[in-house]
């Protein structure tokens, strides 16, 4: 089964960002994701995350959001994952503010494992006990031991 924390690393997590709106937390998103991937400029990531929102938005309900693309320069995919400093209107289905946003990035040719780790991850927020825990987070490393130890019961 696939590991989300396989692809997700404590500098790739970042909480109480600040964003007025759905195109800023994009631009914060992809600033974050070029922290960790070094050679892609937060703009082309922005870029992707934006072009794949055109199409449909990722608010998924409950508060959170799972923004992702695939992109020729990546070997694998990699994760990340957001929480604002206030509820950002991201055009959700449930047209709830959104204050979770895990981001996945994936090569192009890595569509199964793509779907794989946004399933993944749809069940992971699912869950409101792991919510409650990222919502109260202090720090980046808390937030990615909430993942771990999900990861860990559910292997």
């Amino acid at each position: 089964m696939v590991q989300l924390t396989s692809y997700l690393d404590v500098d790739s997590v970042q909480l109480d960002v600040a964003a007025a709106d759905k195109a800023e937390l994009l631009r914060v998103a992809g600033a974050c994701m070029a922290r960790v991937l070094p050679g892609l400029p937060a703009e082309t990531i922005t870029d992707l995350l934006s072009a794949r929102e055109r199409v449909a938005s990722t608010g998924v309900g409950e508060g959170i959001a799972i923004p992702h693309a695939t992109c020729e320069a990546l070997q694998a995919p990699r994760l990340g994952l957001l929480r604002t400093a206030g509820p950002v209107d991201f055009d959700a289905v449930d047209a709830q503010p959104v204050r979770l946003v895990m981001v996945v990035l994936a090569p192009k040719n890595a569509q199964a494992l793509h779907l794989r780790l946004l399933a993944r991850i749809a069940r992971l927020v699912r869950s409101e006990q792991i919510r409650r825990g990222l919502y109260a987070a202090e720090t980046a490393a808390e937030a990615f031991a909430i993942i771990n130890e999900y990861e860990a019961g559910r292997s």
